[in-house]
């Protein structure tokens, strides 16, 4: 498999199935982040015509960040989606390298593939893309 280059930009990554919390949890504690905080799952009246919110993990370690979406997300304002059963967010912080091999864990656990979560930001003036999509478990 080609080896793919990760850029120290946010992220994100849709997947197939939906660990259970518990099991990301645990992942990513073996990693070094820590579950800063959780929020539950937010059900919305049928009148106010929004979708259900499914339950989010924020974790966090030296300044990098990762939200978990236990559930699918919904796009909103002309948004659109591949069809998955719950969303990953990466942040880096200051140990680039620590993000890079979070981010090569995390897509070889739930074979994720990732996207630059603010494309339109990136600098266009390198000779390299600055932030290249990650294949499903590519080595870095």
């Amino acid at each position: 498999m080609t080896v793919t280059k990760i850029a120290t930009h946010a992220l994100t990554a849709f997947c197939a199935i939906c660990p259970a919390p518990e099991t990301v949890t645990a992942f990513l504690h073996g990693l070094g982040l820590r579950l800063d905080f959780h929020l539950e799952a937010i059900h919305y009246a049928a009148y106010e015509h929004l979708p259900d919110l499914p339950a989010q993990y924020h974790y966090h370690s030296r300044g990098i960040e990762v939200i978990y979406l236990a559930g699918p997300d919904s796009p909103l304002d002309g948004e659109r989606f591949p069809g998955h059963a719950s969303r990953f967010w990466a942040y880096p912080g200051s140990d680039a390298q620590g993000f890079r091999r979070l981010i090569s864990a995390l897509s070889a656990r739930w074979l994720l593939t990732w996207q630059c979560l603010y494309p339109d930001t990136l600098q266009h003036n390198t000779r390299e893309p600055s932030c290249a999509p990650v294949r499903k478990g590519a080595p870095v």
